[in-house]
């Protein structure tokens, strides 16, 4: 977490119930707040050993159907209140499903650039890519689509072999919704 504050990033994070807490000071919880599951929130040092302890941050105790959630955050409570950071922890799992669906329709594991300006423009590239596909085909583009087109601009294809590819993989996706 201390590596994250220094590169100025604010973060939510889960924690363990069986993580190390101290609490040094209880917040109050809005009705707002209360409406979005937030039952508690504190300002808080983590850890159990000196070395090992978190600068403060504040502890945000979130109650679902399930479970209580302990979201931790570095953010003060008039920038994020709580009911904020409920809700962008509920919100993970669809940012989770985005950057999976890019990562899997650029066919890669990994980033190419180092940069955030670099990542932003390889997210554009492969949105700007699945929606060229999508008007071109009337489907939802898969990794096989994207496939012919890297080869093709990789210059392992010709054009002649795209179209083809194309033309294939649009008969195979007739036949399987037949």
């Amino acid at each position: 977490m201390a590596k994250l504050e220094e590169a100025g990033c604010a973060y939510v994070l889960r924690l363990r119930e069986t993580a190390a807490i101290e609490v040094l000071k209880e917040l109050k919880v809005s009705a707002r707040d209360r409406q979005s599951g937030v039952v508690r929130q504190a300002w808080v040092v983590l850890g159990c050993k000196r070395r090992y302890r978190s600068t403060r941050v504040r502890l945000v105790w979130v109650e679902t159907s399930k479970e209580v959630l302990l979201l931790v955050t570095n953010q003060e409570q008039h920038a994020m209140p709580g009911e904020l950071v409920a809700a962008l922890y509920r919100q993970r799992w669809r940012i989770e499903l985005f950057f999976r669906w890019i990562k899997c329709i650029l066919g890669c594991r990994h980033w190419l650039a180092e940069s955030p300006r670099g990542v932003a423009i390889e997210i554009y590239l492969a949105l700007i890519a699945a929606l060229l596909l999508q008007l071109y085909s009337g489907r939802r583009p898969n990794r096989r689509m994207m496939e012919l087109i890297q080869l093709y601009l990789l210059g392992v294809a010709s054009s002649q072999d795209l179209q083809a590819g194309w033309q294939r993989q649009l008969l195979h996706l007739q036949k399987s919704k037949a």
